[in-house]
């Protein structure tokens, strides 16, 4: 047997293993066994109105100590498919700049509107400042977007007030959180929502079953051999004890895919079927069946291009007059930037 036999026997013994059931590694879940009663059909529903949620962030400069990063966060409101114009921005923009302070084991941002306007949707800095022992476990990509991160539960916050008691604020992404500091600002949302559905919708899910199998695709499986053809949602997955949170996995359209969606609360299955049915009525662009249009546009609006972000770095570097300090600015950055020169080399641009 070869090693590439070798990898496929073990991909195929792993695939066709027993679904086992939903395994959370940490204890603050309630996990409900796999049941083929927790699907759910989904019909057209009411058009209520949604907000969707993104962001985006891109470093304009960094080195080892330091990062400056250009964050867009975006809002898109919609009823069924039509998009509804919102009083407030649509789109924030903002320069993050993270400094690392080894004497004081904390790593420290400021914040930096792009308009005086967009200050009162962004997060307070002294509230993401952290200590050293708190991002032990974060890779840097997801400390250097913790700014975007805080803005975008800022951003959702300012959006409740174009809601009304049941409509649905829609965040790209799970409603976990990566840094200890942002479960305030989740339990601030959930307080101040009421009676309107706060969800996250996920594009990939890293759970999996006692199986090893991915919790996802566990789900299809059962669906599959109910025959399940249409529109579903699963209700529910797991409950999140300390923060309560629902769990549940949603199909949008036969042809789409699976995605993790979380409900702030602890629901039942009528609230499920509520957020999940209108949102199907999003989810009918022929380029992402089942996929909501809303979260597709947020997600287009709050990107950051190479362009903008070269255009930006040279107006940062403008700014610098001493000669001696640019040049240790670009020591600084040559730190970590030669694996762009691979890159450039290879025809990776």
């Amino acid at each position: 047997m070869d090693i590439f036999d070798s990898i496929a026997q073990t991909l195929e013994n792993r695939v066709s293993s027993g679904i086992g059931r939903p395994y959370f590694r940490s204890a603050k879940y309630r996990v409900h066994e796999f049941s083929t009663d927790n699907f759910i059909p989904i019909e057209g529903g009411e058009e209520r109105l949604m907000a969707f949620i993104d962001g985006g962030n891109s470093p304009i400069l960094e080195g080892p100590g330091i990062s400056v990063h250009l964050n867009r966060v975006a809002l898109g409101l919609f009823r069924g498919a039509q998009r509804v114009q919102p009083e407030m921005p649509a789109r924030i923009e903002f320069f993050s700049v993270m400094t690392i302070n080894p004497e004081e084991e904390m790593c420290r941002f400021q914040i930096h509107p792009i308009r005086e306007e967009y200050l009162e949707f962004l997060p307070d800095e002294d509230d993401m400042h952290l200590e050293f022992k708190d991002t032990d476990t974060v890779d840097e990509s997801t400390l250097k977007g913790l700014p975007r991160r805080f803005a975008e539960w800022s951003m959702a916050l300012g959006a409740l007030d174009e809601l009304d008691a049941g409509d649905i604020l829609v965040r790209d992404g799970s409603l976990q959180a990566s840094f200890e500091k942002e479960n305030s600002h989740i339990s601030k949302l959930g307080d101040r929502a009421g009676d309107i559905h706060v969800a996250g919708l996920s594009k990939t899910c890293t759970l999996y079953t006692t199986t090893s199998l991915s919790l996802l695709s566990a789900i299809g499986r059962l669906a599959s051999e109910q025959g399940l053809k249409g529109a579903w949602c699963y209700h529910p997955i797991a409950i999140r004890t300390d923060r309560p949170t629902t769990l549940t996995a949603v199909k949008l359209n036969p042809a789409g895919r699976i995605f993790r969606m979380d409900i702030l609360g602890e629901c039942e299955s009528n609230e499920t079927l509520d957020v999940t049915s209108a949102l199907l009525l999003n989810a009918g662009d022929a380029c992402f069946p089942g996929y909501p249009y809303g979260l597709v546009d947020v997600d287009m609006r709050a990107r950051v291009s190479a362009d903008e972000v070269e255009i930006y770095r040279r107006r940062v570097l403008s700014q610098v007059s001493d000669g001696k300090i640019l040049k240790g600015i670009k020591d600084e950055t040559e730190s970590l930037d030669y694996h762009d020169t691979l890159n450039r080399y290879a025809g990776e641009d």
